[in-house]
């Protein structure tokens, strides 16, 4: 019998934006492309991990 175990993690903040554009607003370019590079190293980790443990297997 085989057992198959998933992981899923999702972080995430939450930012309240004020209508009339003050502190809170948009993110800049710079800002959204570091988060993008983020995302992209975890899931490079995640995929990794799962890879590694095939292999262990």
């Amino acid at each position: 019998m085989s057992i198959e175990i998933r992981q899923l993690l999702i972080k995430s903040n939450v930012v309240q934006r004020c209508a009339t554009g003050g502190e809170g607003g948009g993110d800049s370019d710079e800002q959204r492309a570091e988060m993008h590079e983020d995302i992209l190293a975890q899931c490079r980790e995640l995929v990794l991990d799962i890879l590694a443990q095939r292999g262990e297997r």
